[in-house]
């Protein structure tokens, strides 16, 4: 491989603009939102050190109760589903790999929802695109139950539905699952900026 002397000065001009960048971020008041750089205005602990001092509780699931998610006589079913197992355990080992914190400092408290709204339909009937939307309400607490930071979050997954029952539930389920996790990168980087900035 052969170097020419325009791409010596780019290579040159890049390594450059990489290593001032590094004084020119922190003079603007940034600083990285993970590791041991990540402590708060207080300067006790880290963002990681509040994650993983965070004892998740069990989500609240709502779905409907319907199999499929729709036209459902029956109203609005309210229990823990594997949905909710999904974004618990991707939080926790987001926050925490080592489990729950045995001498939490702070609790972590969510609600979920679950809609899936037709989006399109083939002229012919037999295949269409739905959404599936997945919401979370969560709050932040410490151990006197004094409440840190209330916010929501809301993932959408768009997938096809075949009219064949097994493919059909695994669609959804799979989008299920990928709502959860974005559900839980979500949350996790709102807390994070909460710590960062209050910790």
């Amino acid at each position: 491989m052969s170097w020419s002397r325009r791409d010596v000065i780019r290579l040159g001009i890049g390594g450059f603009a990489l290593a001032a960048s590094g004084p020119l971020l922190s003079a603007c008041g940034w600083k990285p939102l993970y590791g041991n750089a990540s402590a708060g205005p207080s300067g006790n602990a880290t963002v990681d050190a509040n994650l993983a001092g965070i004892a998740i509780k069990e989500p609240f699931f709502e779905r409907d109760a319907a199999p499929f998610g729709e036209f459902s006589e029956a109203g609005s079913a309210k229990y823990d589903a594997r949905t909710a197992q999904i974004l618990h355990n991707a939080l926790r080992d987001g926050m925490n790999p080592y489990g729950q914190p045995a001498a939490p400092a702070y609790t972590l408290a969510i609600k979920l929802s679950e809609s899936i709204n037709r989006t399109l339909t083939a002229d012919e009937g037999d295949a269409r695109r739905e959404n599936l939307t997945l919401r979370a309400s969560f709050l932040l607490a410490d151990l006197k139950g004094t409440e840190l930071l209330k916010d929501k979050a809301r993932s959408i997954i768009a997938y096809t539905v075949l009219q064949d029952p097994y493919t059909d539930l695994e669609a959804r389920n799979d989008a299920r699952d990928r709502t959860a996790r974005q559900l839980a990168e979500q949350i996790k980087l709102r807390i994070s900026s909460y710590f960062a900035t209050h910790g």
